[in-house]
């Protein structure tokens, strides 16, 4: 549990005279601290050309054996986009930690986890947004706020 400490200055300083001194007094409170939100904020940016599906985000918890962690990681769709279609498939995938990371010998092949896809509408060009929520099972929460950039497909595609 974290707690935050405020201190409230009461009188400011010892004052000096010739018969008494002032001292300083403090009253301490000290309360619990939760985020204000209860979750971690990400906000990641995309390009897509045409109704291309991309991946715009993926999620694992694996052991440094590279084995399924449990419990799981989670991620779900929490507002979907106004112009295309975003998908969560469980399914493998190269994850890539960080060399410093005991897990980084799992980035050699495909482990288990989520992955989340967008696909724009057929046509469509311009702006669009979703938001998915991740979990792991350390109880760190992510909501993923993912902006999209739609761009015209080529002639011919």
């Amino acid at each position: 549990m974290r707690f935050k400490l405020f201190m409230l200055a009461i009188a400011s300083a010892t004052v000096a005279t010739g018969v008494s001194a002032q001292t300083a007094r403090y009253q301490v409170t000290v309360a619990h601290v939760e985020p204000a939100s209860g979750y971690q904020k990400l906000h990641i940016a995309k390009a897509a050309i045409g109704s291309t599906p991309i991946r715009v985000w993926a999620n694992t918890a694996i052991d440094p054996d590279c084995s399924v962690h449990e419990p799981g990681a989670t991620l779900t769709l929490l507002e979907p986009p106004a112009h295309g279609l975003a998908t969560i498939r469980d399914e493998p995938y190269f994850a890539a930690f960080p060399p410093a990371n005991p897990r980084s010998a799992c980035n050699a092949h495909k482990v288990p986890g989520h992955q989340a896809y967008y696909t724009a509408a057929a046509g469509y060009v311009g702006h669009d947004r979703l938001v998915l929520q991740g979990a792991s099972p350390d109880g760190a929460v992510r909501r993923i706020t993912v902006d999209v950039t739609v761009r015209q497909a080529p002639p011919g595609r």
